[in-house]
């Protein structure tokens, strides 16, 4: 069967060359495996037919074997390791050899077989048989050291079967031929995915060496990756308002359905509907973080807080999935601690790991602990999970890469946490070990410099609201403006059914017409309006008008610069999708 690359042309005659070598080396391999099980199998054979047949046949028999193992064993090995060897000539050769250990091993059949009753010629054939069976596997790389060796071995064999001229005799000739036919078709099979492996490899080494090129060429031409590094990021940012919004528009239409009074089959489908949506959205989010951590366009912006009371907000939040779960969740966090850094990349990074700790520890616990050491602050996250071994601890911070998951369960993640983790304490200058053991858990420890005591803010993290288990909602009249029909009415169901007073409109001259000269107790807003308009200067206008209005402002734009405009403005900011306890959270918090 000749050779072709990937791309239909055939390989070149190094590559032939190469994989020819290649085969050289497998069959040299398996000869300094198979001696030792071949010569017991010929123990095996003698000590049968030991007291029926003659000891110096036996033993003459046995002394052929090893002479033509030992020989194929000696030359593969000098003709793989001699570089100037011709590969054909020493393939041809330890086939020659391997059809000589067949011719040796089948005789017993002929000189053993005469001179036995049935019973042992049963046990000699189920030898031999299984003897053939392991030469395929010896074989797989190079079928034609295959057929050297069973064709005399199983020819023989069935010889001296169908010798005996009974109906039974010639049967078992015949299945043992057989036998030797589906083999030669398996090893064939093998060496036919071992040739297309390696062109896969040789594409993949022609690939290597295009992005190799390209890598210069990109190194060349540093300005324009620079600027198509701020193309990227424009285009993530657009991407995932477009992206978002769809699942925006079905997450709210879903939470609708799910509360509405229906049969209580058509309440379980639309949250069904809501938590796929959910697992959805955090799948975009997490792509999104990672394209946008790789383009270089997440900017950290420092901040003072207390470690220990971050800790214990972050406690609090996982404390009912730890509850669902069985587990304890322990948090040792008694002395101050205070750090400067990004408060909500910091968080992302412990809330990640707290959340693989929950997801894969099934008995035992969490624990948290925030504390001093050697004038660094160290949070450490500790689980009796299952552990990670030791070969894979560099793998798991790799991109969808997950342990004991091979279904792709939604429900245990989709394996970007710990690669974001990764990304992130890069970008905060943030030190991670993880110390794992199989069976007992993992433990990571973040290590970062102590802000100066007198200078953090040990309120700044504490003040981030904590989730709220009673969400009531007062009697509101809201006012709801975006420019697609499908999500002012998803949301006006949606806020209907909580009993809010809604009204809708599609663009900014349409939200001042709906005032009426009385400002509603909130306005919920998505960020791309009609046109060039926005959100912002909705709200800018609206508050020009009828005064400090509350506000949410929900968008799928992550730009720093619009948190940035939002945060001056007082407003909230809820990123698409939005799920219904999210958006029932936030507003119950504004109105209050």
């Amino acid at each position: 069967m000749p050779l072709h690359d990937p791309g239909g042309g055939p390989l070149d005659l190094s590559q032939v060359e190469r994989l020819k070598h290649r085969q050289l080396e497998s069959l040299a391999r398996q000869a300094a495996r198979v001696p030792i099980p071949v010569l017991l199998d010929a123990g095996f054979i003698a000590a049968v037919v030991w007291d029926a047949v003659s000891k110096n046949l036996v033993l003459g028999w046995m002394a052929a074997i090893a002479v033509v193992l030992t020989a194929r064993w000696r030359y593969s090995q000098w003709a793989a390791a001699k570089p100037g060897a011709e590969v054909d000539r020493a393939l041809s050769v330890v086939t020659m050899l391997s059809f000589c250990n067949g011719l040796a091993m089948g005789a017993g059949a002929l000189l053993f077989f005469p001179m036995l009753e049935l019973d042992r010629r049963a046990v000699l054939t189920m030898i031999f048989v299984c003897n053939a069976a392991g030469a395929v596997a010896a074989n797989a790389s190079y079928p034609k050291a295959f057929y050297a060796y069973s064709i005399p071995l199983i020819g023989a064999l069935a010889l001296a079967w169908s010798l005996d001229a009974d109906a039974e005799g010639v049967w078992n000739a015949v299945l043992l031929v057989l036998l030797t036919v589906i083999q030669a078709v398996f090893v064939r099979e093998n060496e036919r995915v071992l040739r297309e492996s390696y062109e896969i490899r040789y594409k993949n080494e022609r690939l290597l060496h295009q992005l190799e090129l390209e890598r210069q060429a990109v190194i060349r031409e540093r300005d324009r990756a620079e600027e198509a590094n701020h193309a990227k990021s424009r285009f993530l940012a657009a991407a995932s308002h477009d992206l978002r919004q769809p699942l925006h528009t079905v997450s709210l239409f879903s939470a609708a359905l799910a509360l509405q009074k229906t049969d209580p089959r058509s309440q379980q489908l639309g949250r069904e509907i809501g938590t796929a949506i959910q697992s959805l959205g955090s799948l975009l989010d997490a792509l999104l973080d990672i394209s946008k951590l790789d383009a270089d366009a997440v900017r950290p912006e420092p901040s003072r807080f207390a470690l220990e009371k971050f800790l214990t907000r972050i406690a609090a939040d996982l404390q009912p999935l730890a509850l669902q779960k069985r587990l304890s969740l322990q948090v040792e966090a008694t002395e101050h601690v205070p750090i400067e850094t990004d408060v909500v990349l910091f968080e992302r990074i412990v809330r990640n790991l707290a959340d693989n700790a929950l997801k894969y520890t099934m008995h035992g616990g969490l624990r948290l602990e925030a504390r001093r050491s050697d004038g660094r602050a160290m949070l450490v996250v500790a689980d009796t999970g299952q552990g990670i071994p030791r070969e894979e601890q560099e793998r798991v911070f790799e991109e969808f890469y997950q342990l004991s998951n091979p279904e792709r369960d939604r429900s245990r993640g989709i394996g970007l946490g710990l690669a974001i983790v990764r990304r992130l304490t890069n970008l905060l200058a943030i030190e991670i070990t993880m110390d794992s053991e199989v069976g007992r858990g993992t433990r990571f420890v973040l290590s970062l410099p102590l802000a100066m005591p007198q200078a953090a803010d040990a309120e700044s993290a504490s003040s981030l609201p904590a989730a709220s288990e009673d969400l009531t909602l007062p009697e509101a009249r809201v006012l709801v403006v975006d420019d697609e029909t499908s999500v002012r009415e998803g949301m006006r169901s949606l806020l209907e059914t909580w009993g809010l007073a809604v009204t809708v409109a599609g663009g900014i001259d349409e939200a001042l017409e709906r005032l009426n000269g009385t400002p509603p107790d909130l306005i919920i807003a998505d960020h791309r309006l009609r046109g060039r308009e926005t959100g912002i200067e909705l709200l800018r206008r609206v508050r020009g008008v009828a005064g400090e209005v509350p506000a949410l402002l929900i968008t799928g734009d992550t730009a720093a610069q619009l948190q940035g405009e939002a945060q001056e403005l007082g407003i909230a900011l809820l990123h698409k999708p939005v799920s219904e306890r999210a958006l029932r959270r936030a507003i119950e918090r504004v109105l209050r």
